[in-house]
């Protein structure tokens, strides 16, 4: 979990106060038990949301020098990178999200929409034992904790499918919390 920043004191607080003046406004109607329960649904679903755009915005990280290296004999893939946080705050179990595609065509190394694999076979075709996937979507942990300003390299090994005969791959990071 990443530390707290003012932001989720400041939407704790907030919560808090408009509970307190919830309660008030209850005890003061003829319903009490309705609107208390009214009032704190709704900001517990206030609360839980507001939370999630704090997370996303305050712990920012990015990934830069991204390099691969495939290792034949295994059938394995290794993706090398630096993370960095360029928030304001400190950032706690950054994770990696890997996508490997299989590009089939496409003139010079350029990827089209008429190249990339069909998603609608990936969709009616899943449950076939015998279909060969042409994405591959893969969560890695990459780092534990980062200070803002700072990077850390990291490796990613993952299996390389054998059926794949020119692959592209993307890595974006976010931090979890």
């Amino acid at each position: 979990m990443s530390p707290l920043t003012p932001w989720h004191y400041l939407l704790v607080g907030v919560l808090g106060l408009l509970f307190i003046l919830g309660m008030i406004l209850s005890l003061r109607t003829n319903s009490k038990f309705s609107i208390l329960t009214t009032i704190t649904l709704i900001l517990i679903l206030i609360g839980v949301f507001s939370w999630k755009a704090i997370n996303e915005n305050v712990y920012l990280v990015e990934v830069s020098n991204l390099d691969k290296v495939r290792y034949y004999q295994s059938e394995q893939i290794l993706i090398k990178g630096t993370v960095r946080n360029v928030g304001e705050f400190p950032v706690a179990n950054i994770v990696a999200l890997v996508k490997l595609n299989n590009t089939q065509g496409g003139g010079a190394g350029k990827d089209s929409i008429f190249t990339q694999p069909s998603v609608f076979n990936e969709i009616y075709e899943g449950g076939n034992p015998n279909f060969k996937r042409q994405n591959i979507v893969e969560e890695h942990m990459i780092a534990e904790y980062l200070n803002p300003g700072k990077a850390k390299t990291f490796t990613i090994m993952m299996d390389y499918p054998s059926h794949f005969s020119n692959a592209t791959f993307s890595v974006t990071a976010k931090a979890s919390y």
